[in-house]
């Protein structure tokens, strides 16, 4: 078992100087008119020196401003769908992509070669690739600290959740690199002053089985010291049918996750939480289906392969929160530890004979911490901030094709570090206009090892290492973040904004190299500018409210892993910088509340991609060809929309309440020559429950996918026979019933 050294946060000792350096001030309140505003609408504004509001706050707020206050939907000048605890349980939310089915222009699609994979595409900018060095676009926070590893994060279940932001368009003035789409930032809930219960058990079709449980309270009368114990179980039987040997149980798999989490209020300005995570998966590869035998609207498909995908990850964090009398603000520093390893094989070929069985292991590790100021000085709210993040990356990859008689294996190492120094002003030039300036400037640099798949290789799946290499090199960047924007709030009711920023995705290496001729790397670092104009409102006493964004979004030096099909390797794929491409867009959502007790949501995405310049081929031949410039980029839809109906009446004994949603999400392709697409989703799901009085209990019964549509991740073409795909395939209907407590 490999041993690591944890070091003391060198932020976390700077905030503990800093305390007895800086004289301490209670909290300040909010501007009087927020203060005013919230409470005419009956609600209670947070703390203005506490970024996560209680989970008893009906507010769904938003922390991605980074500032000691969190924000709401409304007050966020950028577009973002945010939820909380209980719009999360209400739309029977079990993992990020569930939410695919509640906001445009977002595809958080977590089937892919691997179970649990994020492929996640937001306005139109993803990846398609297993390849564990391939950087995303969307970045996923957990409690503040970035989660470097794609492979095996297993992100596929939420719970013990303060709530969940999407942030839809570039991120990288205070989330910095591969941001270029958005971020998804998952919060767990805090430890608690007061004792707090939260049970759940499911039951679903296949049958799956779903248990969690969540305790946090004080652990002594001052109030100084509270923690949290919470654990997760999910064990699904397996949903699909192999038809190659009658497996009924296919798919199944377990997770178990266990939390604890304690606080340590030091004095009334000075906050410390420290969180542990230990979990673990088992499962089957996924369900492949080859659409030149099964038809793509059906559940149908045969392996000889089950395959296995087994994960295990540990992570911890430390964050700090001192409030200081400096500009009325707050010193916040997070520290994050993560460790993973993933081991999986999987039926590439999805047929009932060996032709392609692709092995995959990764052993990733990674050390970040952010330290961060935020306050007020007179007219202008100023955050500055800086971040280090270190990890390294161990991969190795095995094939065996056509009937055992070609086997190939390699991998690789890579090690890197980013560094960022960032600030960001918001000055109020008058009671309505605000300008937006900030500025991030980060340097990046990257070492790798390769040994390209080769019949023989001192490459251990045990291990997980290679003894020798065929390439070594490394590479280093620097970026500069700029953004500049407006706001103008003529009334409380009105928000309109605008705004120009820059993004960076990371480049680096392709620890996977199918072909010794082809180098694997470095490729460059792909560049993006953005515009957006959105506007927010409310009306009729905030029963009505909406937004609207339209953006354009211009890459260069687009990154892309170029995927072609071989008769011997199967598939081969090689990153390359490809293309400067142009996308824009319009997104709107909006929430009515005619009545108490009726809610409408809609949501509506357009975009439309058009290649600018080629910069690599598309193609096997390596020529650019005219027809290039009409492909598709993967995973964008160029129309999303839907709505959601929720209904909830006070009855004698209890509260009885409805919901029922749809969303559509136009069909796309799954990679860059666009063989074949993906089928559209036409997703409808309904749900109702009961709360028994004030017992804390409440009953549901569910359906997601109520009309049985048939979605897979990917659609990707193989050389072995004609049409011949592999197409991992999601679950169709699910029914359930669940029970909650909350106390």
């Amino acid at each position: 078992m490999t041993s690591y050294k944890i070091d003391v946060s060198l932020g976390t000792l700077a905030i503990a100087a800093l305390s007895g350096a800086i004289a301490l001030v209670p909290h300040a309140a909010r501007a009087q008119d927020t203060v005013e505003e919230q409470e005419a609408a009956g609600e209670q504004p947070p703390s203005a020196q506490q970024e996560t509001p209680p989970a008893s706050s009906d507010e769904i707020v938003v922390t991605a401003n980074k500032r000691a206050t969190a924000s709401t939907i409304y007050e966020t000048p950028s577009a973002v769908s945010a939820f909380g605890p209980t719009q999360l349980a209400e739309a029977k939310v079990e993992s990020l992509s569930d939410l695919t089915t509640m906001i445009p222009n977002v595809v958080l699609n977590g089937t892919a070669v691997v179970p649990g994979l994020n492929n996640f595409s937001i306005r139109g900018m993803s990846v398609y690739s297993s390849i564990p060095s391939t950087t995303p676009t969307v970045g996923v926070f957990v409690d503040g600290v970035y989660v470097g590893a794609n492979a095996g994060t297993a992100l596929d279940n939420v719970f013990d959740l303060e709530g969940i932001e999407v942030l839809r368009g570039p991120q990288g003035l205070l989330f910095g690199r591969n941001v270029t789409a958005g971020a998804v930032l998952v919060r767990t809930t805090e430890p608690k002053d007061d004792l707090y219960i939260r049970a759940r058990a499911a039951v679903e079709s296949g049958p799956n089985y779903i248990f969690s449980a969540v305790v946090s309270g004080p652990l002594d009368d001052s109030g100084t010291l509270s923690a949290k114990i919470a654990a997760y179980y999910n064990h699904d039987r397996g949903y699909f049918t192999n038809l190659h040997d009658g497996n009924t149980n296919f798919g199944q798999s377990t997770t178990a996750i266990a939390r604890v989490a304690l606080a340590w209020q030091a004095n009334a300005n000075f906050r410390h939480v420290l969180r542990f995570e230990d979990g673990s998966l088992r499962g089957d590869g996924p369900a492949p289906q080859d659409h030149a035998v099964y038809s793509e609207d059906s559940l149908d498909f045969a392996v000889d392969q089950t395959g296995f995908n087994k994960v295990n990850w540990q992570n911890a964090t430390l964050e700090s929160r001192l409030d200081v009398g400096f500009g009325n603000g707050q010193i916040a520093n997070i520290f994050g530890w993560r460790d993973v390893e993933a081991r999986n094989v999987t039926d590439v070929d999805a047929t009932g004979l060996p032709l392609f069985d692709v092995g995959q292991f990764v052993k990733q590790h990674q050390f970040s911490n952010e330290l961060r100021y935020s306050g007020t000085f007179g007219a202008v709210d100023a955050t500055l901030g800086a971040f280090y993040y270190w990890d390294s990356l161990r991969y190795v990859e095995t094939r065996d094709l056509l009937f055992g008689t070609v086997y190939r294996i390699g991998g690789g190492e890579q090690t890197s570090s980013t560094w960022a120094l960032f600030s960001n002003f918001d000055i109020h030039l008058t009671d309505a206009l605000t300008l937006n300036l900030g500025a991030r400037y980060s340097g990046e640099d990257k070492e790798a090892s390769v040994l390209s798949l080769a019949a023989t290789n001192p490459c251990s799946v045990v291990r997980i290492s290679c003894s020798s290499f065929n390439f070594n090199d490394s590479a280093d960047w620097s970026a500069f973040t700029p953004k500049v924007g407006v706001q103008w709030r003529p009334s409380d009711a009105s928000h309109v904004y605008a705004y120009w920023t820059k993004g960076f995705r990371s480049g680096g290496f392709n620890l996977r190299q199918t072909n010794p001729l082809s180098p694997p790397g470095p490729y460059d670092q792909e560049v993006e500018n953005t515009f957006e104009v959105g506007w927010k409102q409310k009306a009729f006493r905030n029963r009505l409210q909406f937004g609207v964004a339209v953006f354009r979004n211009i890459y260069e030096n687009l990154q892309r892993d170029v995927l072609f099909t071989d008769p011997v390797l199967g598939v081969v794929q090689t990153t390359l910088n490809t293309a400067d491409v142009t996308i824009d867009g319009v997104e709107f959502e909006a929430t009515l509340e005619p009545t108490d007790s009726l809610t409408f949501r809609a949501n509506v995405g357009y975009l439309n991609s058009t290649i600018d310049k080629l910069l690599n081929a598309l193609s096997s031949d390596g020529i650019i060809t005219p027809d290039q410039f009409d492909l598709e980029l993967p995973f964008l839809a160029e129309w999303s929309y839907g709505g959601t109906i929720q209904y909830e009446r006070d009855l004698p004994g209890g509260t009885f309440g409805a919901r029922i949603s749809y969303q559509h999400v136009d069909a796309a392709f799954s990679e860059d020559l666009n063989n074949r697409p993906l089928n559209p989703i036409d997703n409808v799901d309904a749900n109702i429950s009961y709360e028994f009085g004030n017992t804390g209990l409440k009953a549901s019964i569910y359906a997601k996918n109520l009309l049985d549509k048939t979605t897979f991740g990917l659609n990707t073409l193989l050389p072995f026979a004609p049409d011949q795909t592999f197409a991992p395939l999601n679950k169709g209907r699910v029914l359930g019933i669940e029970v909650r407590y909350a106390y």
